[in-house]
């Protein structure tokens, strides 16, 4: 009895001890988002297709993280995503309650060692990306005519101006290619906060073109631009497309591999092409906690195949996106930062206009 006695007492005092440690069930079954608000940078201005995507996922996102947290989107623009990408990887702390959706390019910008680029691209925790992109350039009909073939004909007379983020940017290297590929006559203009101020800048007449426009955003946003999409009064043609094979409804416009004089060229263009099927990715600071981790990603990829996003979706024209798992963007990006050397210097080149 007394042996009985003195293994109740110890049992309750092992459960009281247990009761009051961090790792307890009482602790443990309230999720770690209970009552917090997760921050979303958005690497680029309002009203870009990338920014609409960002902020219908975390209109929908909540339902999906155990805890069911605020999210509140910023807008971070500067340096086509790289003020994003080094604020989310040097100073914004690893604890799950700051994610960003930065524009595609962050595996291309560490791969070339872009002096700017203080990230190294395959330590940032990858949660997933909203779409794949086949990307275009367009131009203004009345400026560059109504293919590739008179663009590069109008050019040799009247310089064609390209709006841009900025140099470094990924529409700046499909431009820079471009030109090395045709001899297109064609020169930067920067500084623009996003692709809704380059369009609106197009539309003013202060640039003639700009290339990275996916395409699923342009025929959304900007559907009046385009004959083959029912206007009336057309106001933009496309000149390429960047992609791994020409997209159905664009079966006229060559890719920018068919455009590549020989396999040196073809690499690079294919390294690009790479980087633009991680279109629209969102992604975590270095050192998040791989629990933490995968409650995002399996978030992400629970929002993403939600009937109701996908009914909203569809509400905005952005049914065709093609999204991609966290574990499969980090692949990818691995796949970027490790292309051949010879491939990256060559890359490093084009995008400094040498």
């Amino acid at each position: 009895m007394k042996w009985t006695s003195k293994i109740l007492m110890l049992a309750a005092a092992v459960w009281i001890l247990q009761g009051s440690m961090p790792g307890s069930a009482e602790a443990q079954a309230k999720p770690y988002y209970e009552g917090k608000t997760i921050l979303v940078i958005v690497g680029s201005g309002p009203g870009a297709g990338n920014d609409i995507r960002t902020r219908l996922f975390a209109r929908h996102a909540a339902r999906h993280i155990p805890g069911n947290p605020q999210l509140v989107v910023q807008n971070r623009s500067g340096g086509g995503g790289l003020r994003a990408r080094n604020y989310l990887y040097n100073i914004a702390k690893p604890d799950g309650l700051t994610i960003a959706e930065i524009i595609r390019g962050t595996g291309l910008q560490d791969a070339i060692d872009e002096p700017a680029a203080r990230f190294k691209a395959d330590k940032f925790n990858w949660i997933g990306n909203l779409t794949t992109a086949t990307a275009t350039c367009v131009g203004r009909i009345d400026r560059v005519g109504a293919n590739l073939e008179d663009a590069i004909k109008r050019s040799k007379t009247t310089q064609l101006r390209e709006g841009e983020t900025s140099g470094n940017s990924t529409g700046a290297a499909i431009g820079k290619m471009l030109q090395r590929f045709t001899g297109i006559n064609t020169r930067l203009v920067v500084g623009y906060q996003g692709g809704a101020p380059i369009d609106l800048a197009m539309e003013k007449g202060e640039v003639d073109m700009r290339c990275g426009f996916v395409w699923s955003s342009a025929k959304t946003r900007k559907k009046h631009w385009f004959k083959r999409l029912g206007s009336e009064k057309p106001f933009a043609s496309l000149l390429i497309q960047v992609a791994t094979k020409r997209h159905p409804e664009l079966s006229d416009v060559p890719t920018l591999i068919e455009l590549a004089p020989d396999q040196e060229s073809k690499d690079v263009a294919e390294m690009l092409t790479l980087t633009y099927r991680n279109a629209y990715p969102m992604l975590a600071p270095p050192g998040t906690p791989d629990n933490i981790v995968k409650i995002l990603r399996d978030a992400f990829w629970a929002t993403v195949h939600d009937p109701k996003y996908l009914a909203d979706a569809k509400k905005i024209g952005y049914l065709d996106d093609e999204p991609l798992k966290g574990e499969d963007v980090q692949k990818l990006i691995g796949k970027i930062v490790s292309s051949p050397e010879k491939s990256r210097k060559l890359m490093a080149k084009i995008v400094a206009g040498k």
